[in-house]
């Protein structure tokens, strides 16, 4: 089953790296090349610290690397975004294929993966606000015990690539 879940992940990774890319109208090259630090607005309500890397491609697609720490342990959720939206990556409607590994309590740890669906919108080519909802699914390593969930957030960042002069 782990087999499976797996090769699932890797093959719905690969053919979003397959996607032909459509034209786009030349906008300002910032957005492309964007670099994104950002942190999640819901996580303290589950007593967590989240936050992310997001780092564009191209203009419909970027990768981004988020973390989580609490008291019980961490977790990272490498993801592929494909930008849906007429507008460059990272702006607009995407979905976005991710994989997650957990740490809890030092000894049990989890693998799995989903797929979420968000928006993300600029203000003043600085500042991001991204909203992202979709079902993920974890299995615990040892216990090979399977548990569907939910993956959603609100996360606030901020560019630090310096647009070129």
């Amino acid at each position: 089953m782990k087999l499976l879940f797996t090769t699932l992940i890797i093959f719905i990774i690969y053919v979003a790296g397959l996607a032909q890319t459509k034209p786009v109208a030349p906008v300002d090259s910032t957005f492309f090349r964007a670099k994104l630090l950002k942190i999640n607005l819901l996580s303290p309500i589950a007593q967590t610290f989240s936050g992310a890397f997001e780092n564009v491609l191209g203009p419909e697609k970027s990768i981004q690397i988020a973390v989580f720490i609490n008291e019980i342990g961490f977790g990272v959720t490498p993801e592929y975004r494909y930008y849906l939206s007429s507008t460059p990556a990272p702006q607009g409607v995407y979905i976005a294929p991710f994989i997650r590994y957990q740490q809890l309590d030092g000894y049990d740890a989890t693998f799995g993966g989903g797929l979420v669906i968000g928006k993300q919108n600029f203000y003043k080519k600085k500042i991001s606000i991204d909203a992202y909802f979709g079902p993920s699914y974890n299995t615990f390593i040892f216990d090979e015990v399977f548990k569907f969930g939910i993956r959603a957030g609100i996360m606030i960042g901020l560019n630090v690539k310096s647009p070129k002069p």
